[in-house]
Formats: C-alpha cells, structure tokens, sequence
C-alpha cells in the first residue's frame, strides 16, 4: 500500500503570516491539532498543539482568551512562522505506508505533508494509519483470527497499533497494565488510547474508584471524522 491510497488530499494549510488567533481559531473550527504552514505550495514547516502550549500556560489560559495579559498579548502577535516547528520530515505519494509508518513511530509525530515536486499534496496523520490497519484486522478473516487468538503471530508497525492489538485480544485492559507492557508512563497511554477512542476502535472508561480502563468496541464503526 502507498501513501496516496490513504493520503487526506484536501489539506487544511497555514500560512506563515497567520496570527497566534487564526491558528487557535482554524484548529477549533476543523477539529485538528496540527498544520502545515505552506506559501506558494510549498512547506515551510508545521505548527502543532504541542508549538501553541510552548507560549501558554493553564494558568494564563483566561488572560490569554481576554486578551488583557500584555505577555501574552505580545506572544499572540506572533506569526505562524514565529511558531512552527522548521525542518520536517515529509514523503512521496508513493512511498510505501510501511515505511510512513517506521516514521511516524519513531519519531513520535503524528502527521506528516506528502509533497510532490516541492508541492504539497496532502498529508497523512497517525489516525489515518490507526483506521487503516484496523480496517484490515477487521475485514481479514486470518488477521482477524491471529489477532484474537495468537498475538506473537501479528506484527504491527505502530505502538498505538499494538495497543489496540493488545485491547482486542484481552477485551479490556487497565492503564496502569498497558503502561507496563509499554514500558512507558500511563499519560503516554492515555493519549493512545484518545486516539483509538476518537475512531471508535476503543473506549476509554473512567470509574468513580481505581484505574481508568481501555474498552475494545467490537462493533465496527470505523472511519475518520468529517
């Protein structure tokens, strides 16, 4: 499978004079966390979540959405290329996924541009590789029967995929247990876990008392938000 099978084409863009405001507004608008700052179609670099909360703090969220903080009003003047993340790994349309997928894991992102010519063309985002490898346990027969019966047998490419794997073969599974088989912290499987309950592979359960747990959801409701 290539990059262009499961590419989104039709990318939400920055541009590099778009104001700290625009970037706030655009991602609540679209529902996304991210997005490539293009001029002239060409990628310039990324602006994320993560590059906005560099320039927030929790405490000075109310100050910053009232604008009367005069720190953060002169952060807010700052411009998408003020803020975006330079120098980023973008591939071909026609890549192999798997090695998208190498990159995605191991870089820890969680999107990446597909350019073409120095243009971009579309993008493709950690979520998208979620549905797509969970569409295919689903709909194979064999895939489906290794990863219920014999997960040593499946070898996903993604941590998040290995997740899901482990939540489908025990049903349910604790963070704190997820965090061990990881060998990570239990926030870092929390944000997985978000992941997988934003497709409706999984759902995260949060009891009055003791750990939250991972749900598998066995009706297939897969698909990416609109």
């Amino acid at each position: 499978m290539k990059v262009k099978d499961i590419m989104i084409k039709d990318v939400v863009t920055l541009s590099p004079d778009d104001t700290f405001y625009d970037i706030v507004d655009l991602f609540a608008e679209k529902k996304i966390s991210g997005a490539p700052v293009v001029e002239k179609g060409k990628v310039l670099g990324l602006v994320s979540e993560s590059d906005i909360l560099k320039f927030v703090d929790e405490k000075n969220i109310m100050n910053l959405i009232e604008k009367e903080d005069k720190m953060l009003k002169e952060k807010a003047s700052l411009k998408s290329k003020d803020l975006m993340t330079k120098n980023i790994i973008c591939v071909s349309p026609n890549d192999d996924l798997s090695a998208v997928i190498k990159i995605i894991d191991e870089k820890d992102i969680n999107r990446v541009p597909v350019v073409e010519k120095e243009r971009i063309v579309g993008i493709i985002t950690r979520a998208d590789v979620v549905s797509v490898v969970s569409d295919y346990l689903t709909e194979h027969p064999a895939m489906r029967k290794m990863a219920f019966e014999n997960v040593d047998e499946t070898k996903l490419e993604t941590n998040i995929d290995k997740l899901l794997l482990l939540v489908k073969m025990k049903g349910e599974i604790s963070l704190s247990d997820a965090a061990k088989e990881f060998n990570v912290e239990k926030e870092r499987i929390e944000k997985w876990a978000g992941v997988l309950e934003d497709y409706k592979m999984a759902k995260l359960k949060y009891p009055p008392f003791g750990d939250p747990k991972i749900v598998i959801i066995r009706e297939k409701k897969y698909g990416r938000k609109k």
